[in-house]
């Protein structure tokens, strides 16, 4: 009696325990669902056309001025200044160096005259003693010995080949002397180009604006603005004078959470300073990878361009900053489940159907989805019951 007891009070609290488990894993009811995907993102309000005003020169200068940003400007003002003491530095220090390389040239033309003059003047005392030997030669053994007839043709030949020597020694002082002076010539080409920039720069240090409007300065890759003793490098956009008739919208998109963009997408956009106003446009541009927008922060956007239908030249100046909302798919009635059902493993898509007190394995197909819901385009129908989290193996079979 107490042995059959026991076992039923067994069999009751693993019954019991079952139906706790059962009871404990949450569910979702399939059923068809309005469903969009929805894209929010944040960026600044600027101009589609500007004119944009580049650093000048052609060497990287330090700012020593600027003109306050968002003020208006008149065709041929003054809007930036460049320190010249480091220009002027740079200068002195090439013209020195022309001047050094100038007077190497001096002396290496010197050098040459020098050697040539010595040339010059043994070859004339190689002449008097070809006259000498010439005058006095004779071959006559009545009036000289042999010997000394074959020392006077002996010294003949002597005479003759230091002077073929001394041809050549000047012909190599001539070489040695333009190679010399090339090098120098090329020395000097380089330093007088350096020079000339630097004059050149010098007459640069001040940038005026070419048309009158609006001053907006450019932000860099780095996302920062010119700043007074920050140094540029030339033919870098520092400001931009903008068309104020025609805005558009830069968003910035998270990259984990910009799913399937695309041009020609609507967008809202609200400005944060006039939030009860709310601009439509559409996605013009979208760019291919993800970049960091901020220095020191490893977290990379999309950037995007949305036209703007309406313009208000009141409301949306440049750099105002905004919140957009991209619609990737309007609302329309479909299966959805919750992306935390899907589990995936080799290759394959499946679900946890609930049948009777028992979860079947489901493969499943699914389409598109948003931050929170995922398409289900075969495998399960309305009314099924699903697991939102993985149930016990002891309670997971295969479907048929």
């Amino acid at each position: 009696m107490r042995l059959a007891y026991f076992c039923f009070t067994i069999i009751f609290l693993v019954t019991a325990c079952g139906e706790q488990q059962q009871e404990s894993i949450p569910t979702f009811v399939v059923k068809e669902t309005p469903f969009s995907i929805e894209v929010s993102g944040f960026g600044e309000v600027e101009a589609a056309q500007s004119q944009k005003i580049l650093s000048p020169g052609r060497r990287p200068m330090t700012i020593a001025w600027l003109k306050d940003e968002n003020s208006y400007v008149e065709k041929g003002e003054v809007i930036a200044r460049f320190d010249a003491q480091r220009i002027q530095r740079d200068s002195r220090e090439e013209e020195l160096e022309l001047l050094k390389l100038e007077q190497d040239i001096l002396k290496s033309e010197a050098k040459q005259q020098e050697q040539k003059q010595e040339v010059e003047s043994d070859q004339d005392f190689v002449k008097h003693e070809f006259d000498f030997v010439d005058r006095f030669a004779i071959d006559d053994l009545r009036i000289y010995s042999q010997l000394e007839i074959i020392d006077t043709l002996a010294n003949r030949d002597f005479l003759e080949a230091k002077d073929g020597f001394l041809s050549w020694k000047e012909t190599s002082i001539d070489e040695q002397h333009d190679s010399q002076m090339a090098v120098l010539n090329i020395k000097k080409a380089g330093v007088d180009t350096k020079y000339q920039q630097l004059k050149q720069a010098l007459t640069s240090l001040e940038v005026v604006s070419p048309y009158s409007g609006l001053l907006i300065y450019q932000k860099d890759r780095r996302g920062e603005k010119p700043t007074i003793g920050q140094t540029v490098f030339p033919g870098r956009a520092i400001a931009e004078i903008p068309n104020l008739e025609n805005m558009q919208a830069k968003i910035y998109v998270q990259a984990n959470e910009a799913i399937d963009l695309s041009v020609g997408q609507r967008v809202e956009i609200q400005l944060d300073a006039f939030p009860d106003s709310i601009f439509v446009g559409e996605l013009v541009d979208v760019s291919g990878f993800p970049r960091s927008i901020e220095r020191g922060n490893p977290v990379t956007y999309f950037e995007l361009i949305a036209s703007i239908e309406e313009q208000d030249r009141f409301k949306m100046q440049p750099g105002r900053k905004l919140s957009a909302n991209i619609t990737v798919k309007t609302a329309s009635e479909t299966l959805v489940v919750p992306l935390q059902t899907l589990h995936h493993k080799d290759g394959e898509t499946y679900v946890y159907v609930k049948k009777g007190s028992v979860f079947l394995k489901q493969k499943v197909q699914s389409g598109r989805k948003n931050l929170y819901l995922v398409e289900i385009t075969d495998g399960i129908s309305e009314g099924d019951i699903v697991a939102l989290s993985q149930p016990p193996l002891a309670r997971v079979g295969e479907s048929e």
